[in-house]
């Protein structure tokens, strides 16, 4: 199978990390900045390589990532790694001796967006209930030598399913603007398990 193009790449990492909204090329086309006609050019081509599946309303054709698919499923986890390292390379390091605590780590909110005027550092952490003495100690340590405290939100893999399932908005916003620093094929799990047209 040829590579993906750099707009192929973004539109499959825009309808996973924005799964709770349904696409059509219209919508899809100015979260991408591409034209209408662009945007249907490409959903059709990642549709007929089995990436994407459809489902028609009306007259307009919608789409998500087939995370059914193994191709796909491993394409998503190596944009979401790819995105991680050239986006949030600080981060990935600053907190990667929490990862052998936790199944996943995004990092969102402004820290990643103005640095300069963020407040704290927001961080979506998702852990098992048994690991939470483990974790609190972590943050305490890192909170000692950081210059903005970290704010996390800490979920248990129950918590996360539920939360995206009811569309938490703070749990969504994390997802749909953050970068997960961890736990790249759990979370494409978690969201498998709650997507659907």
């Amino acid at each position: 199978m040829s590579s993906l193009t750099p707009k192929e790449n973004e539109v499959l990492l825009t309808l996973f990390k924005d799964f709770s909204k349904n696409y059509n090329a219209n919508s899809l086309s100015k979260q991408v900045d591409i034209t209408p006609r662009g945007a249907l050019k490409v959903l059709k081509n990642l549709h007929q390589r089995g990436l994407l599946v459809s489902q028609q309303f009306g007259k307009a054709v919608f789409y998500k990532v087939n995370l059914e698919d193994y191709y796909s499923f491993r394409t998503i986890e190596t944009l979401l790694i790819s995105e991680a390292r050239e986006k949030a390379s600080r981060w990935l390091s600053e907190f990667k001796e929490l990862y052998k605590e936790v199944e996943i780590a995004i990092i969102f909110g402004s820290i990643i967006k103005e640095p300069r005027q963020a407040n704290d550092i927001d961080i979506l952490l998702v852990f098992a209930p048994s690991q939470m003495k483990a974790v609190k100690y972590f943050i305490s340590e890192k909170n000692k030598i950081l210059l903005k405290p970290i704010h996390p939100i800490m979920q248990s893999s129950t918590d996360i399913k539920k939360n995206l399932k009811k569309k938490d908005p703070v749990i969504l916003n994390a997802l749909r603007r953050g970068y997960v620093l961890h736990g790249y094929d759990k979370l494409i799990g978690v969201v498998k398990n709650v997507t659907s047209f």
